[in-house]
């Protein structure tokens, strides 16, 4: 269970433009589909306890944060957005890297 909160930024971004997409909103972007696809990436590699699997999901942070200081006509600031998940995937990163360090410490121990 504790697996699948690595996958929550891919699943709410996943339901968010699944919904657009359906309900014919617009065109999606397909920077957002690369976006899913590198959440997707990090949550896969965070489960198999890789830390720096984190570095996938913070390219889009990233780039929420410099789209958010730009004046593109969106709705919402994406700023804010940005920061949230930065922060998550650098503390999922740090989970990974303790929980990786614990299964090698009782390898080396058995």
């Amino acid at each position: 269970m504790g697996r699948i909160l690595f996958y929550i930024p891919f699943i709410l971004f996943g339901m968010f433009y699944g919904f657009a997409a359906f309900s014919n909103i617009g065109p999606i972007s397909y920077i957002a589909v690369v976006w899913l696809v590198l959440f997707f990436m990090s949550g896969f590699l965070l489960s198999k306890n890789f830390y720096w699997g984190g570095l996938l999901g913070i390219l889009p942070a990233i780039n929420l944060i410099y789209m958010g200081t730009r004046d593109t006509g969106q709705i919402i600031n994406e700023m804010p957005i940005g920061i949230v998940v930065l922060i998550y995937y650098v503390i999922c990163g740090i989970v990974s890297f303790i929980n990786n360090r614990k299964s090698k410490n009782n390898i080396n121990k058995a």
